[in-house]
């Protein structure tokens, strides 16, 4: 009997790190819930070589499809303050990511490309689509790290027959 119990407690030892590893749509959209402050840093579409950086507060909050509402507020001059809503509904099998400003008309669906835990606390998910950049035909990729504390946003665009380069990254601690 003892041997049985050693080889059980050798297999939970085993498991749990799997166990671990998987993440569900519904962790992803729990951990993004809450309000952020940071930054949008973004290429200048005027001048490339260039960055612009402005102060950013998203509040993220659960929407009843199970999904998120994404509010962003962008600080850009005095008195100049705009906002945006997305809505973020990562599919029950994690294939797919529907990140699509309120305001759109056509849904913009991504293919997951990955869904992994980063860290010991964190969550990474990289999803791409098919769309345009600066009027162009781009593949638009998304790189979502979120912590307990900490969101990055990173986006990165790859004209045809191009490699990927930097659009914009979101830099975002949790207020508490």
């Amino acid at each position: 009997m003892r041997g049985l119990r050693t080889v059980a407690a050798a297999f939970h030892v085993l498991a749990a790190p799997l166990a671990a590893q998987s993440v569900t749509p519904v962790a992803l959209h729990t951990a993004l819930v809450g309000h952020w402050v940071g930054t949008l840093e973004y290429k200048d579409y005027g001048d490339a070589s260039k960055r612009v950086t402005l102060p950013t507060i998203v509040d993220i909050a659960p929407r009843a499809d199970g999904g998120t509402l994404l509010h962003f507020t962008y600080d850009d001059g005095p008195g100049k303050a705009v906002t945006g809503d997305d809505r973020f509904v990562l599919s029950a099998d994690a294939s797919a990511l529907d990140w699509t400003g309120i305001r759109d008309t056509a849904p913009e669906i991504f293919r997951v490309v990955s869904l992994t835990r980063d860290g010991a606390n964190g969550i990474r998910l990289v999803v791409e689509r098919e769309g345009d950049d600066d009027h162009k035909p781009a593949t638009l990729r998304e790189t979502i790290s979120a912590g307990d504390s900490e969101i990055t946003i990173l986006k990165e665009v790859r004209p045809t027959g191009a490699a990927f380069s930097f659009r914009h990254q979101y830099r975002l601690k949790r207020q508490r």
